[in-house]
């Protein structure tokens, strides 16, 4: 067996100061040299981790590193030779793993190694779990390379679809996300190399921003049958994941609902007699007489303010064509609101018409839903005066529903219908304000 000097000239690292010399390391083991007195083992030590620390200059050093500089120090063993190795002493940056011990053996005839590594698993409490470097199948977190169980390895920068395997949100299951994913940024945990889900959107979470998503369970769909060419009219319905049911649309109907970029939807208004038409197309103010800002889009008398004294005025629609509609019971629903002025004799108010050549014009009642007052209107143009309508006597001051019958017009493909509004000279109100209408057939 050869036996060699604990502190001959390869304890001391290349270039190291002179407080680093085999002299310090002679002292260190309790060995005294010319000139100087006998020093502590950890003295030496001490000033190892001193002068690696400075040459490696990284921001801190692992706890991995610090406890191969208490075990190393400048031994040259029996049987051996070993050297300080600075490149153990590294800044703890992103790696997830370090090494802590290394012992060599050699002789003649055979040379092993054995390495041993600490891993702080990031997805669990945090505490060290030991393993061989045979367990991580050469996973490195933080390397750029999915391996082993990893999902994902970003290398500590912004995530590509490679760094993530070619995966995106709508793709990942998350059980902590109470809705199927449907859009989003999908992102990648540094630490842990798992998938990060919190910038992504799911059904339910109230808005309308996945890849995936037509709409939200709570949300009001800003979309009609028309606008996604499946028929002229009908019910959407938001179905649990988020898309739309469009199994209701039908060519036997219309929706208007003033809130597209396109207000008027094709209505025309105009004064019928005396004062100027106040009909207007737009969000409404918060004029105390009106519904207020709350409800958007929406065809009203005046948007900001009262209509007009001995105004007699219309809004007409477009031509409809109700010929896909034979054999069917076709219902025009009305939401809207109105505030006349009341009065026996002189109430303000407003009525619906129907017509098949726009010169002779029939009005139509409510079949259900919010009703014509029981006295009759009194106003200055004779096209509305001394008819019933909704009146200031029975005044909703709330968004309602009348739903009128346009049975008898199937078939027809000339219909239109206007909505006549009339005053008297006297106490002016807020008026009234249609959100939306919407003609349906139904049955065969």
């Amino acid at each position: 067996m050869r036996v060699t000097d604990r502190c001959g000239p390869t304890a001391t690292p290349a270039g190291a100061p002179p407080e680093l010399s085999a002299r310090a390391c002679a002292e260190a083991h309790g060995r005294d040299a010319p000139g100087d007195a006998p020093a502590r083992g950890i003295r030496y030590n001490h000033l190892m981790v001193a002068y690696w620390f400075r040459a490696a200059r990284g921001p801190r050093v692992s706890v991995a590193a610090w406890s191969l500089l208490g075990l190393s120090g400048c031994s040259q063993e029996v049987g051996g030779s070993a050297s300080f190795d600075p490149t153990l002493v590294t800044s703890s940056g992103e790696s997830a793993s370090a090494t802590t011990g290394s012992t060599t053996s050699t002789s003649d005839e055979t040379s092993t190694t054995t390495t041993a590594t600490t891993a702080v698993d990031s997805s669990s409490s945090g505490e060290p779990v030991e393993s061989s470097s045979d367990d991580n199948n050469g996973e490195l977190c933080g390397d750029g390379i999915i391996t082993g169980s990893e999902e994902c390895d970003c290398a500590g920068l912004g995530c590509t679809l490679e760094g993530l395997g070619g995966v995106q949100c709508p793709d990942v299951k998350d059980p902590l996300i109470p809705g199927p994913i449907t859009g989003g940024v999908l992102g990648c945990n540094a630490a842990s190399c798992r998938f990060d889900t919190s910038m992504c959107a799911w059904c339910g979470d109230g808005f309308i921003i996945g890849q995936l998503e037509e709409c939200e369970p709570d949300v009001e769909i800003d979309t009609s049958c028309a606008e996604l060419d499946k028929g002229t009219g009908g019910l959407l319905v938001c179905n649990s994941d988020c898309t739309l049911d469009t199994t209701a649309c039908t060519d036997c109907g219309y929706l208007f609902d003033f809130d597209s970029n396109d207000c008027d939807q094709g209505f025309t208004s105009a004064s019928l007699l005396g004062a100027p038409n106040t009909w207007e197309c737009g969000d409404p103010n918060a004029y105390n007489l009106g519904p207020g800002p709350a409800k958007t889009g929406v065809f009203a008398t005046n948007l900001t303010g009262p209509y007009s004294a001995n105004e007699t005025s219309a809004i007409t629609s477009p031509v409809l064509d109700l010929s896909a509609c034979v054999d069917r019971t076709v219902e025009m629903t009305l939401h809207h609101y109105h505030n006349f002025e009341g009065g026996v004799i002189n109430a303000d108010g407003g009525l619906v018409q129907v017509s098949e050549d726009g010169a002779s014009w029939t009005t139509i009642a409510p079949i259900s839903g919010s009703d014509y007052g029981p006295n009759a209107l009194n106003a200055t143009g004779a096209i509305i005066d001394g008819d019933v309508g909704f009146s200031g006597n029975v005044d909703d001051n709330m968004w309602v529903d009348s739903v009128f019958d346009l049975t008898p017009y199937v078939g027809s493909d000339s219909l239109q219908v206007r909505f006549v509004f009339g005053s008297d000279g006297s106490n002016q109100q807020g008026g009234w304000y249609i959100d939306r209408i919407e003609m349906l057939g139904s049955g065969a």
